[in-house]
């Protein structure tokens, strides 16, 4: 890392020196040999250490990373009454005074991934709330599945339907999804009404809008905070993840929630 902070250090110093050369030969009237040769000497060094450029686009990267999760975090504070909303769609200890909450989509490969990470983190935390957002952004399929999902809610079987929509190996369509619903044990002829509800069509434009405020780029996405007595602690920062992590990475974030409610 040091070698590439030198290097780096040399090449602005070329381009420096180029800049310089440039603005003394046009001071004098002259025309550019100068400015050429250097122009072919930071050329040259670049071909010879492409791990320049390779440094400087990684520090580009990580700083509009970093401004992202700035601003997200900065959303986060600012619509957190509506993100730690979540009655139908809530696992772990209800009154948990740690809350983590996912966006998700049903056929994100990730999201799939992620949930045996999560039942862990349920298991393990016995202060923990998870809240889900249904957030369906691959297609006609993973909105009739968010659907569905939510009408199973209505029927009390919120947790078994999400559980047996991310379980499945297969691609999802409607009837793959209905026959899920049915094997299930649900009311097929409520959940059918109930799906194409306005309260449900409700639930996720709230949920898109959310995740437009919190400038969401993709699914997963995981929030972790202190949530005394259900509602954000104003005093403690919220952690944001915007992808997958490990289970111990959310596990740090979790106990560091908890911390923030003593």
């Amino acid at each position: 890392m040091k070698r590439l902070g030198v290097l780096t250090g040399t090449a602005l110093a070329l381009v420096s020196v180029s800049v310089f050369a440039a603005d003394v030969s046009a001071q004098n009237g002259g025309v550019i040999p100068q400015q050429q040769q250097m122009e072919h000497v930071i050329h040259d060094y670049l071909v010879n250490h492409p791990e320049v450029l390779m440094e400087a686009s990684q520090a580009l990267q990580k700083k509009q990373q970093e401004e992202a999760t700035k601003q997200a975090k900065s959303a986060i504070i600012q619509h957190a009454d509506a993100l730690y909303q979540g009655e139908r769609s809530i696992a772990g200890n209800p009154k948990g005074n740690v809350t983590l909450v996912e966006f998700f989509d049903y056929q994100c490969i990730h999201c799939k991934k992620m949930k045996p990470t999560l039942n862990e983190l349920i298991a393990k935390n016995k202060n923990l709330r998870v809240i889900y957002k249904e957030f369906p952004i691959f297609g006609k399929n993973s909105e009739i599945a968010s659907q569905v999902v939510l009408a199973a809610a209505m029927q009390g079987k919120y947790t078994l339907m999400h559980d047996a929509l991310l379980n499945l190996d297969k691609p999802l369509d409607e009837a793959v999804i209905m026959s899920a619903a049915k094997s299930a044990g649900l009311n097929m002829d409520q959940l059918k009404k109930d799906m194409i509800s306005q309260a449900i069509k409700d639930e996720l434009a709230a949920n898109r809008t959310l995740a437009e405020q919190i400038h969401l780029m993709g699914t997963p996405a995981f929030i972790v905070a202190s949530t005394p007595m259900g509602h954000f602690d104003s005093k403690s920062s919220p952690s944001f993840i915007p992808g997958g992590a490990s289970q111990e990475a959310l596990q740090d974030l979790i106990d560091e929630a908890s911390k923030d409610k003593k």
